[in-house]
């Protein structure tokens, strides 16, 4: 464990390093949810509630959602895949750590520090200039906390899968495609999933993407209640135990190809 807390401490600092950027993804942050709040103000104008959704929710939704998706943003696939192509894999398999929790935790850093000079000082401001309603029941806090690290657990067991893929297809082109085009589509992350056509919402049901974000930010908002909150957690921990699955098999037959490819 200690092995880990270092290389989430090292991402950490890595980050901070970079003070430009650091100032210009702030001020692109506060940008981006000013201009997400006055598009979804606009929406219901002269409406005080839209299929069931208040304004004072969709603002909660905002903020709520940028600050799940400081955390759970990975680029694990991306890196996965750069690693393949250019060789430098070989040496994180020598590394005395598991090379996935080695990835979890550097991204881990990475959104750690966007987390905190980034998003929350982004979230302060929007929540003091349009108000913020945090939780009534402790239940709420309680639960969303659990589907919170779920989410982030399946979003990062994700991303680790389609890195793999790498392995057998031999071009990580595709990976950014289709993770931010499923990511986009299906986890309610941007729009959130009540305001869907019915087949699409439909569809969404079926996939894990949901549990990454939009579920969490139900619970948080009060618009799951205590049993729906727990069918999620519920649900989450199955997709995990398939993601585990799924990871273990592909990884496993990932092995073998690069102790050919070295042989």
């Amino acid at each position: 464990m200690g092995l880990y807390i270092e290389v989430i401490r090292t991402a950490f600092k890595q980050s901070f390093a970079y003070r430009l950027n650091t100032y210009i993804s702030t001020i692109t942050s506060v940008f981006s949810l000013v201009v997400l709040v006055n598009i979804w103000s606009s929406l219901f104008h002269n409406q005080s509630m839209v299929k069931g959704i208040q304004l004072p929710d969709m603002i909660n939704y905002i903020i709520v959602s940028a600050l799940i998706g400081s955390l759970i943003d990975s680029s694990i696939h991306t890196k996965i895949g750069t690693k393949v192509v250019d060789g430098s894999l070989s040496l994180d398999f020598i590394k005395p750590m598991n090379f996935k929790f080695y990835m979890f935790a550097e991204q881990l850093g990475d959104n750690l520090f966007r987390l905190l000079f980034n998003t929350i000082p982004a979230c302060l401001l929007v929540a003091l200039i349009w108000g913020f309603h945090p939780p009534t029941q402790p239940y709420q806090i309680i639960f969303f906390i659990i589907s919170l690290i779920n989410g982030l657990i399946l979003c990062y067991y994700f991303n680790f899968i389609l890195g793999l893929f790498v392995f057998y297809l031999d071009s990580p082109f595709f990976i950014d495609w289709v993770s931010a085009a499923l990511f986009q589509l299906f986890a309610g992350a941007f729009v959130p999933l009540w305001f869907y056509p019915t087949f699409l919402y439909n569809i969404s049901m079926y996939l894990p993407f949901r549990l990454f974000t939009f579920e969490p930010i139900s619970i948080f908002v009060g618009k799951t209640d205590f049993s729906g909150s727990l069918s999620v957690i519920g649900l989450q921990f199955l997709w995990i135990a398939v993601f585990v699955a799924v990871e273990k098999m592909l990884w496993n037959n990932a092995h073998k190809i690069v102790d050919i490819h070295g042989g």
